[in-house]
C-alpha cells in the first residue's frame, strides 16, 4: 500500500505511452503501489479535492502536480487531457480495449495502456488494427493474459457483419459530429439514426424486459462480439443520448448499431439481417415519437464538436477509420 507525503509524490511508473488517456496513468501507478486510483487521486490532490470522474480533463494546477509525480513537462502531459463530449464515451466508462494493441505493447515490454481513441462512443474496432473492440479484464493493469488470448476465427459473412457495423457506427460519427453528408444508400438523417440507436437499447416496455438489443441473432462466433444485455431492465422513461455513451460493452453497443444499420439500408442483403425483417409495432411507434420534428431527444446530443477538435481527431494517426461500405 502506498504511503507518502502528497507534497512529494513520485510515481515511479514509465511515461505517458502515445495516446494512453490520463486515468490509464493514474490507474497504472495505482497498480504498482497497490492502492485504489481514487486513493491515489485524492493523495496527490489533498490540498485541492478533485473528483475522480475530472482525471481526463484536470485543472492547470492538477496537471502541473500529476506532471511532477510522472516526472514530465506539463505541456507533454496536456496533451492527453481528453474532455467530455458527446462523440465520447461516459466519464468513467472507458472499458474497452483491443486485443491486438494489448498483445502488441506486452511483446514491446510496455506496460497495458489506454487509448484515447478507444473511448469513441461509435467507434467498434480499433483504428490501428480493424480488430473488434473487447471488454477489458476485470484487472486490467495487472493483466496478464495475451498467452492464453483467443481470437475466434470468423467466417466471410461474420466478418462482413462486423464491417457494417463498425463502418455505420463511423459513418454516423462522421454526419452527427464533423457534418458530412448523409450517405444516400441510407434513410432518414442523423438524428433519426441517433434516436433509433438509442430506443432498440433501452427497455420500451411498460413493465421490466430486455431491450430489443437482446433479440439480435448471432453465430457462435458472433455472440462475443454482438450481443444484449444479460439483465432486465426497468422501463425507460426518457431517450437520451447520456444514457446510451453510458454502455462500456462494446457487444451491446455493436447490436444497437446492427439494428440500426438494417433499419436504415435501402437495400436489405438477407445474409446481413440481425435476424428479422421488422421492428415491433410498438418500437416503431416510439421511435417515431422520439425522432419528431419537436422531440428533445431529436435535439439531445446533437452539439457538434468544435471544428478545431474534430479536425485534430481526423488527423490522429490512431484514429484513421478503414474503408467505409456505407458512404
Amino acid at each position: 500500500m502506498i504511503e507518502v507525503v502528497p507534497s512529494c509524490q513520485r510515481w515511479w511508473i514509465q511515461p505517458p505511452m502515445p495516446d494512453e488517456t490520463l486515468r490509464s496513468v493514474v490507474n497504472r501507478a495505482a497498480a504498482l503501489y497497490e492502492c485504489p486510483p481514487t486513493r491515489l487521486w485524492e493523495c496527490l490532490n489533498w490540498d485541492d479535492p478533485q473528483p475522480y470522474d475530472e482525471v481526463e480533463s484536470p485543472s492547470f494546477d492538477t496537471l502541473r502536480r500529476m506532471a511532477a509525480a510522472i516526472g514530465v513537462r506539463a505541456p507533454d502531459l496536456s496533451t492527453h487531457r481528453l474532455p467530455d463530449a458527446p462523440w465520447l464515451l461516459a466519464p468513467l466508462t472507458d472499458e474497452a480495449y483491443c486485443p491486438m494493441c494489448c498483445i502488441e505493447d506486452q511483446r514491446r515490454g510496455d506496460p497495458l495502456w489506454i487509448r484515447r481513441s478507444w473511448r469513441r462512443v461509435l467507434l467498434t474496432r480499433c483504428p490501428a488494427h480493424g480488430c473488434p473492440l473487447d471488454l477489458r479484464p476485470e484487472r486490467w493493469a495487472t493483466w496478464s493474459g495475451s498467452p492464453a488470448l483467443h481470437l475466434p476465427d470468423l467466417t466471410e459473412n461474420e466478418q462482413r457483419i462486423l464491417e457494417l457495423i463498425a463502418s455505420f457506427g463511423e459513418t454516423l460519427e462522421r454526419s452527427l459530429y464533423g457534418g458530412e453528408p448523409w450517405p444516400e444508400n441510407l434513410t432518414g438523417n442523423p438524428q433519426i439514426a441517433r434516436g433509433l440507436l438509442i430506443a432498440v437499447s433501452f427497455n420500451m416496455n411498460r413493465i421490466r424486459d430486455l431491450p430489443l438489443t437482446k433479440c439480435v441473432q448471432t453465430s457462435g462466433n458472433l455472440a462475443r462480439y454482438i450481443h444484449g444485455p444479460l439483465h432486465r431492465q426497468e422501463p425507460t422513461k426518457k431517450l437520451r443520448w447520456d444514457a446510451y455513451r453510458k454502455i462500456a460493452d462494446p457487444a451491446i453497443r455493436r447490436a444497437s448499431l446492427w439494428i440500426t444499420a438494417w433499419e436504415l439500408m435501402r437495400e436489405r442483403p438477407y445474409d446481413l439481417s440481425p435476424g428479422w425483417s421488422k421492428l415491433p409495432p410498438h418500437v416503431e411507434h416510439m421511435i417515431r415519437r422520439a425522432t419528431s420534428e419537436n422531440s428533445p431527444l431529436r435535439r439531445a446530443g446533437s452539439a457538434r464538436l468544435d471544428p478545431l477538435s474534430w479536425r485534430e481527431l481526423q488527423r490522429h494517426p490512431l484514429t484513421m477509420t478503414h474503408s467505409n461500405t456505407l458512404k
